[in-house]
């Protein structure tokens, strides 16, 4: 098919774990490594038991979540070839300038391999500590045009936000000075240069209408987590290229990902089972209610329930969740979560990639069914990523 695979990887403690896993994924032959922006984790600590899967002898908690910006530093140290990326994180917990200095730290320690995925925020990041999660695609495309001001090449007048490459150290970055609906810039400066000039590429994780308008129009790649068809996958991405050759750019520029979560197993009966397995029922909750509605089912937490925008697990009550995962099939995922041996994973995002897919990033969640499938769900999954990329 030859796409770009990359891996997302949760940034558990220890530390040495993690940063061995990135190491693990170069060598194995991953295109990109991706860890998410999280305080709190999608699995609730109720439903997170040794009853419901072994994996909780490995993870005791579902909320071990390491600081991404860190991993990605270490990770480009010891690695060579793979890119490096968020995946993703907001600027309601990180301010436009400190996620400007940041990335540009993080391009001069992967020596350029460092990607900013951003996308609109997540009240189960927010709400819970103290922050406010209105407005946020409205602040999103501020920052936007913050980070592009403050990214400018030396020489290059203020609001061109390129990322084309500048000599490092030649003439002179402007101050920039910015009122804005939400942050205001007098005067600021951002001296640091990235690696060899070139600002780090954007990555947008966005699905509802004006952000992916804000896709085609700031960032450098698109990556939705959504669960979506392939003519759903198409449909959006002609939304982004559209936006952004309506901005006087070049579509073609920006790459169409796809994060996506995968059950890899040796046979298909084997991935059926690990998707009736407890945690898969409390996966399900991230899904929306729209999901839930292609396979004939209520969501249990209501009609109008928002999946991952709106799910805050640590919110509900051990009784409404033991409830809510009763209600779970497995039908609710069969469709929109790739299973089965490495022909049946590649098979299944096949017309994503006559859609239009270029850069495919993948959750293996199948150890969630057991820490006993660990070892063959990453063997698959190896095997499915060489089909993709060849």
């Amino acid at each position: 098919m030859g796409i770009k695979v990359g891996a997302m990887l949760n940034p558990v403690p220890p530390l040495e774990l993690s940063v061995g896993l990135g190491v693990q994924a170069e060598a194995t032959g991953y295109d990109s490594v991706w860890f998410p922006d999280h305080l709190m984790g999608w699995f609730p600590r109720a439903l997170w038991t040794p009853e419901a899967s072994s994996i909780v002898n490995l993870l005791p908690s579902p909320h071990l979540y390491l600081d991404p910006t860190v991993l990605i530093a270490l990770v480009g140290q010891a690695t060579q070839r793979v890119t490096l990326g968020t995946g993703v994180t907001d600027i309601i917990r990180r301010s436009p300038p400190d996620v400007a200095r940041t990335f540009v730290t993080l391009s001069l320690a992967t020596q350029g391999r460092a990607v900013l995925g951003l996308g609109a925020g997540e009240r189960l990041n927010t709400e819970p500590y103290g922050l406010d999660y209105g407005k946020q695609v409205s602040r999103l495309e501020e920052a936007l045009h913050i980070i592009r001001l403050l990214w400018a090449p030396r020489g290059v007048p203020q609001g061109a936000g390129s990322r084309e490459a500048a000599p490092q150290g030649a003439g002179s970055r402007e101050p920039v000075s910015f009122a804005g609906r939400f942050w205001t810039l007098d005067r600021a400066v951002l001296d640091v240069d990235p690696y060899q000039g070139i600002a780090p590429p954007i990555w947008l994780g966005s699905h509802g209408p004006r952000m992916l308008r804000l896709a085609g129009r700031y960032a450098d790649g698109w990556l939705p987590s959504y669960p979506m068809d392939a003519a759903e996958y198409a449909e959006r991405l002609s939304v982004v290229r559209s936006a952004g050759r309506a901005a006087g750019r070049d579509p073609a520029s920006i790459t169409a990902g796809h994060h996506a979560y995968v059950v890899p197993a040796e046979d298909h009966e084997t991935s059926h089972r690990m998707l009736a397995a407890p945690l898969a029922g409390a996966m399900s909750l991230v899904a929306s209610a729209a999901n839930w509605e292609r396979s004939g089912r209520r969501h249990p937490l209501g009609d109008g329930f928002q999946g991952l925008r709106d799910y805050v697990p640590e919110w509900y009550s051990p009784e409404e969740l033991q409830a809510a995962v009763a209600a779970y099939h497995p039908d609710v995922l069969h469709d929109q979560v790739a299973h089965g041996t490495a022909a049946e994973i590649a098979a299944f995002f096949e017309p994503f990639v006559e859609a239009g897919l270029e850069h495919l990033v993948v959750s293996n969640v199948g150890p969630l069914a057991g820490i006993e499938h660990l070892g063959s769900s990453s063997a698959v999954l190896k095997e499915a990523v060489a089909l993709l990329q060849a």
